[in-house]
C-alpha cells in the first residue's frame, strides 16, 4: 500500500466495524486491508474491477454513486480528488451517502507547501501538474487535472455539514522543513490581530501556517459528517 493508504487504514482499522465505501479504489489494496480489519467494504471505481473484487461498482465519481441514502459508515477517497471535474457534487454525493456521524477521509496532494507555493510563484503552475511533460509520456497524460487546495476542500467541508477532525502531513521534504519558518513568521501578524476581531479568520490563517500545510507534499483529512442539511 502507499503511504497515504497506510495513513487511511491507521484511521479507520481500530473503529467499530461498518460499511465502508473505497471510493476509486483502483487495485483495491486499502479496501482489502479494512475488510481484514473488519469492516464490510464496497469498492467503486471508473475502471474494470481487474482482481475480481467483491462488492465491486463500475462507476464515476464525476456522477452520481450508486448507493442508497446514509448507507455508509465511513467513506475514504484516497488520491483522486486532482482528476475529478466537479467536487461540489463529489462533496454532495459523500455527504448523501454517510450516514450522520459517519467519517469520510480523503488524501491528496498539496498544492500549498513552502515549496510548492515558491515554484508557482516563478513559474504559474504547479510542480507535479505542468502544462506539458519534459519526459517520456505516461498514460495519464490525457486528464485534465483539477487540483484543489486545502482552502477549497475545508470549505467544502463546512457546506457540507461536516467538521474536521484530523489533518496528517505525509511526505515531508527536507527543502520545506527548511523554509518552513520563513513563511510561518509571515503569518504571526495576522493571527495576532485577527483573533479578536475575526476568530473564524484567525483560525484559518492558523491552519494556513501549520506545519501540515507548509510541509506535508500529501494530506490525509479526516471529518465527520454532524448532521443532514
Amino acid at each position: 500500500m502507499k503511504n497515504m493508504h497506510h495513513a487511511i487504514y491507521e484511521l479507520l482499522k481500530d473503529k467499530k466495524s461498518g460499511y465502508l465505501l473505497d471510493a476509486a479504489c483502483g487495485k483495491g489494496e486499502l479496501g482489502g486491508a479494512l475488510e481484514k480489519a473488519g469492516h464490510q467494504v464496497f469498492y467503486m471505481d471508473k475502471y474494470a474491477n481487474p482482481h475480481n473484487i467483491q462488492r465491486f461498482v463500475n462507476a464515476d465519481l464525476n456522477d452520481f454513486f450508486p448507493y442508497n441514502d446514509e448507507f455508509f459508515d465511513f467513506v475514504v477517497c484516497a488520491e483522486s480528488l486532482q482528476y475529478l471535474e466537479n467536487h461540489e457534487k463529489l462533496f454532495r454525493e459523500f455527504r448523501r451517502v454517510l450516514k450522520t456521524g459517519g467519517s469520510l477521509i480523503i488524501s491528496f496532494p498539496n498544492i500549498l507547501t513552502v515549496f510548492s507555493r515558491l515554484y508557482f510563484l516563478r513559474r504559474g503552475y504547479f510542480q507535479h501538474f505542468k502544462p506539458f511533460r519534459t519526459k517520456q509520456h505516461k498514460e495519464w497524460d490525457h486528464f485534465i487535472y483539477n487540483i484543489p487546495s486545502f482552502v477549497e476542500v475545508f470549505e467544502l467541508i463546512r457546506k457540507n455539514s461536516f467538521e474536521l477532525r484530523d489533518t496528517i502531513a505525509l511526505d515531508i521534504k527536507l527543502k520545506n522543513l527548511l523554509l518552513y519558518p520563513f513563511l510561518k513568521a509571515l503569518y504571526l501578524p495576522g493571527v495576532f490581530f485577527d483573533k479578536n476581531r475575526n476568530t473564524e479568520k484567525a483560525e484559518m490563517i492558523k491552519r494556513l501556517a501549520s506545519r501540515e500545510l507548509l510541509t506535508g507534499n500529501w494530506l490525509v483529512i479526516s471529518c465527520v459528517k454532524v448532521n443532514n442539511l
